[in-house]
């Protein structure tokens, strides 16, 4: 299948309205140990998360947010069970089409930012629009407004080292936001902030998404920050239950 087709089939999402954005049917997963046993993670979940829901993802270190994430994306594949974005098995896609469909309907926020060091801000969330080839100066145009929604316009031509942990995560919102995508996931998003930092990132996340349409899957470990979310779940023992 030539690249053009792909990059087709992929803009396609962003049209494709089902009643759930994201689901998880009877989803099991193991890893391997380099002893050679399996570690269990995930046990027959099975959730599903509706457009514009805002889910909070509960669960001590090592209980499987990550994991969970990794698999709602398409970046790993469950050993059982099945995973669907926007309707579609991601076990029927190749990893060329997976790649392209996390890159058009889903925004990664990471809790250490993952921001480009010699990059401005500005230029730092364009990052998505350049590698998937959009016209700049529309991208350009949409960087600035959301910068401007976090108040962070101002900022745009500094480099990201002049800024603090709360300002460097609002520039990585605005760069998952970039390319309004139907769904953000977003692991320990304010584990490497402060309290008050951490509850204004995740106030600003939840609203900027709010107004996108864009529905919102969050790890956290902190009561107090799934409580900003509109519903709650806990991973406990590789299942998942509702808080």
């Amino acid at each position: 299948m030539g690249a053009d087709l792909l990059h087709q089939r992929a803009d396609r999402w962003a049209d494709f309205h089902p009643s759930e954005v994201l689901a998880f049917d009877r989803v099991s997963k193991r890893h391997l140990l380099a002893s050679g046993a399996e570690l269990q993670v995930l046990s027959s979940v099975s959730v599903a998360v509706r457009p514009g829901a805002t889910v909070a993802l509960l669960g001590r270190s090592g209980s499987g947010k990550s994991t969970f994430l990794h698999l709602a994306a398409g970046i790993d594949a469950p050993s059982e069970g099945s995973v669907r974005l926007l309707g579609r098995d991601l076990a029927s896609l190749s990893d060329r089409e997976r790649s392209l469909v996390r890159r058009d309907a889903v925004g990664l926020v990471f809790q250490f930012f993952h921001l480009v060091p010699h990059l401005p801000v500005l230029e730092n969330v364009l990052v998505p629009a350049m590698i998937a080839g959009d016209p700049l100066d529309a991208a350009r145009a949409r960087a600035s407004d959301l910068l401007a929604r976090v108040g962070l316009g101002e900022r745009a031509g500094d480099g990201v080292q002049k800024l603090s942990g709360g300002e460097a995560q609002r520039v990585a919102v605005c760069r998952a936001l970039l390319r309004r995508p139907r769904l953000l996931l977003a692991d320990e998003p304010t584990g490497n902030l402060d309290e008050e930092a951490g509850a204004r990132v995740m106030d600003l996340l939840l609203g900027l998404a709010r107004e996108e349409g864009a529905a919102v899957v969050f790890a956290t470990h902190s009561r107090e920050i799934a409580a900003l979310g509109g519903e709650a779940w806990r991973l406990r023992g590789g299942a998942l239950e509702p808080v």
